[in-house]
């Protein structure tokens, strides 16, 4: 049996590459060990560190990505917020202009109603002392009347002039003052009725009497005045109850009343 043959030399135990020489093992020496294997177990983990890191990194900018785009929508979402507060106060303001047309519309129909009721002659009735403004048939006629003084039972300035038997004067003085733009011209007496408790209506007479001068023929320019009174000759028994005057003879629209009583 042949065995290999090392370099006689010793110290060409280590020259020759690819081979490994040295002195012969001692008897019952262990053989030598190979050489430990480099291990890469400790970049592995590095490695597995690192794409952890990079993995939470990312998922760190994508939240903040997501937040950002976000922010708009917070912000668009509070702008019905601010809608719903401003709707109550125009539905406040629409409904305090619908309330205001309103009084207005009741306004102008009070005053429509006010001037019909004027133009169809019908007043609200005064007592003696009041004055109420009448309209003539003629533009620009316009007079305040005054009842100053009721006589019931006026006194005969003459004695060819006297009222029936059983019969008696009442004298109704008024004061006629021309508030209009046109002269007003009439004969008050034929205007003048004086009516009972029973709603008879009595017409003037002609005659004198102590408490005051009988009207006759008028002509009053704007802004002055005429003061008279009418004669009536009625029974005894009979109660007064109003006066009534219109002008143009009586033939105007409006119409005005004072209660005696």
């Amino acid at each position: 049996m042949a065995y290999p043959q090392g370099p006689q030399d010793p110290q060409q135990w280590h020259t020759q590459p690819g081979q490994f020489y040295g002195p012969p093992p001692g008897y019952g020496s262990q053989p030598p060990q190979p050489p430990k294997k480099s291990s890469n177990t400790g970049l592995i983990v590095l490695a597995v560190i690192g794409g952890l890191c990079l993995v939470l990194f990312a998922g760190c900018a994508a939240l903040i990505a997501l937040s950002g785009g976000n922010t708009p929508e917070v912000v668009t979402a509070t702008a019905p917020a601010d809608t719903t507060m401003a709707e109550p106060q125009q539905q406040v303001t629409e409904e305090t202009q619908d309330q205001a047309a309103e009084e207005q519309s009741q306004q102008q129909t009070t005053e429509q109603s006010q001037d019909r009721t004027a133009e169809q002659g019908v007043l609200e009735p005064a007592e003696v002392g009041g004055t109420l403004t009448l309209e003539g048939r003629d533009p620009g006629v316009k007079v305040d009347v005054t009842v100053t003084k009721v006589v019931e039972k006026a006194t005969p300035a003459s004695d060819f002039l006297k009222p029936k038997s059983g019969n008696r004067y009442v004298a109704i003085e008024f004061r006629i003052k021309n508030k209009g733009r046109a002269v007003y011209s009439d004969a008050p007496s034929n205007g003048a009725k004086l009516i009972d408790d029973q709603g008879q209506q009595y017409n003037t007479t002609y005659g004198e009497v102590r408490e005051g001068v009988l009207f006759g023929a008028i002509t009053v320019s704007p802004g002055d005045i005429r003061k008279g009174v009418v004669l009536y000759e009625i029974p005894e028994s009979v109660k007064l109850a109003k006066f009534q005057f219109a002008l143009n003879s009586g033939f105007a629209d409006q119409k005005g009343e004072w209660v005696l009583t």
